[in-house]
């Protein structure tokens, strides 16, 4: 009897071993064809312990096998999140939140939502004196910690950056555009110009990032020049209210304005 309780346990536990090892690579095979692109939280696990119908315990072990291989993180109380889009942070410029203490950097995960060539105009125009009105737009969700979320739109004379134009959106995740530019196209900033607005945040935006319609916070827009003064990136980062301290690295010949106002 002995012997045959134990044939039987070890009968369940290959059976389980085979599955939790089935989940993992099924969730692997699903994040490589961009169900989940990296920044993007899995279900939970109560959620895919339903879909697979395995035990909490072997999806537990799956999941466990993916962090191993460095495809997933987790953090406790927040969930499951795909990895491959975190910035370096020695490329962050403008999302440097600190950490309790202030001395280190809160790792930043980015995830580009699309690139296109547009003719729309804006405040980008101005600055970026575009002749022909035609721009690059590139449009990403950066998630700080897993914890908060912020939108930057990112705009380049199409002229110049057509080639940015027709990049896969992957060559971009976790990629600093400001270094991309300075390797690909001789283009490095050597100065920055910078506002800061208190205001409501535009639906489009709230959207985005999952905070309340009518969420005031601050609205960033960095004009970037490279050789000669030539004007090179104009973008604009949506912030919602946080308890994070954001640093500002000043940059070679820093020059900023700030203003603030509200309704």
């Amino acid at each position: 009897m002995k012997d045959k309780a134990a044939s039987h346990k070890l009968l369940e536990n290959t059976a389980s071993t085979a599955k939790h090892r089935l989940i993992s690579d099924r969730l692997l095979s699903e994040i490589e064809v961009g169900k989940w692109r990296p920044g993007d939280q899995l279900p939970s696990e109560e959620q895919l312990a339903a879909d697979t119908q395995a035990s909490l315990g072997t999806v537990q072990r799956a999941l466990r096998n993916l962090v191993e291989m460095g495809v997933v993180e987790r953090h406790h109380g927040r969930g499951t999140f795909v990895c491959g889009a975190r910035a370096p942070e020695r490329h962050l410029t403008h999302f440097r939140f600190l950490a309790e203490g202030g001395k280190q950097l809160l790792p930043v995960y980015f995830n580009i939502l699309d690139i296109d060539t547009i003719e729309e105009t804006g405040p980008w125009q101005d600055f970026l004196k575009e002749s022909e009105g035609r721009f690059v737009r590139i449009r990403r969700i950066a998630s700080i910690n897993h914890e908060f979320e912020a939108f930057s739109e990112v705009y380049l004379p199409a002229e110049r950056f057509a080639g940015v134009a027709r990049m896969k959106r992957a060559m971009l995740d976790g990629v600093s555009i400001r270094d991309m530019l300075a390797e690909r196209f001789n283009a490095p900033t050597i100065k920055i110009r910078q506002t800061m607005l208190c205001q409501a945040l535009p639906p489009r935006v709230t959207r985005l990032i999952g905070v309340p319609a009518g969420q005031y916070g601050i609205v960033w827009s960095i004009g970037a020049m490279s050789y000669r003064d030539a004007p090179i990136t104009w973008q604009r980062i949506f912030l919602p209210p946080s308890d994070r301290v954001l640093e500002i690295a000043p940059g070679p010949a820093f020059e900023m304005a700030t203003k603030a106002a509200s309704n």
